[in-house]
């Protein structure tokens, strides 16, 4: 019985070791507001290299909302397509190309903007009327989906080669890319033969791959891939939704959740640092994972007295500084509601997370 009790005794000291040397090792971060347009709101999506972020500012639910650009001092808005009057960003390259999606008089269009030639409407495929451009890679391809009639179709879209389709997954009849690494391989999602919607990698060169779901889930989403080929995606299953990381050599690993029912990633760098949001006691967090802390709510990791919740983080460049969203509150002992008519929350802001240490 008292060997029984020593292994117990032994078995929690190592969890509680493990858990120690895990927080030992989690950064910690400095936190700016990045500001906002008029409006008061701002949803940042990306971060480069170089600390530009991009993303989307103005009223709530998009009334008079703009994609902007922010390098240093206030953030510029990139504007709209004309007759359009809402634009937002989703990804920025090293160069500062910037892509994402706006509105015309009639539908909604994928978009790529620099400093030169401002914002493009970069079409559809023959015979839709609308897409939407959710990645970009530092030689300026652009991958996304093109959709009409008979639903969507992801693509890849560079200046010289215009708008080329990438098909789906065997028996499957809609496809959305999401990212594309520098190397050019393209993750995103597409229906199968059963109707499913798996995760799918396409190769540099190669044909599209089906990633699978978790054990015991029967649907899955690919989000972005670094420049090593590793992936981040969500797989979900009966009532839940869990984060993945899959890498070539280990296949697709669940990344755990902050004890709510579902955890979604967001963006991965070049170290495989990830992150995004998941559920918790107290409502919707963002959270921070790596190999050696797993995943970790990121409002434990930022100043105590910082007054701010947030509750999605959107993007990690290779520096390991963060663009989140999040709120001011005023009563922390409440869920967060990010909406203006909630007396717990201010507006939604921006933020960004630099490493102290």
């Amino acid at each position: 019985m008292k060997i029984h009790t020593r292994a117990g005794v032994g078995a929690l000291f190592l969890i509680l070791l493990q858990a120690l040397t895990s927080t030992l090792k989690a950064q910690t971060y400095s936190l700016v507001d990045l500001g906002a347009l008029r409006g008061g709101n701002t949803i940042a999506a990306k971060i480069n290299l170089s600390g530009v972020a991009v993303g989307q500012s103005g009223k709530m639910y998009g009334v008079r909302t703009h994609a902007f650009v922010k390098v240093s001092g206030s953030l510029q808005d990139i504007g709209t397509l004309r007759g359009g009057e809402y634009s937002s960003a989703f990804d920025v390259n090293t160069g500062g190309a910037v892509v994402g999606e706006a509105n015309t008089a009639t539908n909604i269009r994928g978009f790529f903007w620099d400093s030169v030639g401002g914002m493009q409407d970069i079409g559809v495929l023959p015979g839709d009327t609308a897409s939407r451009a959710f990645g970009i890679n530092d030689s300026g391809q652009v991958v996304g989906y093109s959709s009409g009639a008979h639903g969507a179709i992801a693509f890849v879209w560079s200046k010289s080669a215009g708008m080329k389709p990438l098909g789906t997954l065997p028996g499957g009849n809609t496809s959305e890319a999401r990212h594309i690494n520098n190397a050019g391989s393209v993750v995103g999602s597409s229906t199968t033969r059963s109707g499913e919607t798996h995760a799918f990698l396409i190769p540099s060169g190669g044909s599209m791959q089906d990633l699978g779901t978790l054990p015991g889930d029967n649907f899955s989403e690919a989000r972005r891939i670094n420049n090593s080929g590793s992936v981040i995606g969500s797989s979900s299953g009966p009532g839940v939704t869990h984060a993945f990381l899959w890498t070539p050599k280990g296949g697709m690993q669940n990344l755990g959740l902050l004890g709510g029912d579902s955890s979604n990633p967001l963006d991965v760098n070049n170290v495989g640092e990830v992150v995004g949001a998941s559920t918790a006691a107290m409502g919707g967090r963002a959270f921070y994972w790596s190999s050696s802390t797993g995943i970790l709510d990121l409002n434990t990791l930022i100043p105590s007295n910082s007054g701010v919740v947030l509750t999605s983080a959107l993007g990690i460049n290779n520096a390991g500084k963060i663009v989140a969203v999040g709120a001011v509150t005023k009563d922390r002992s409440q869920p967060l509601e990010l909406d203006d008519t909630h007396h717990h929350a201010g507006p939604i802001h921006a933020f960004l997370l630099t490493p102290t240490k």
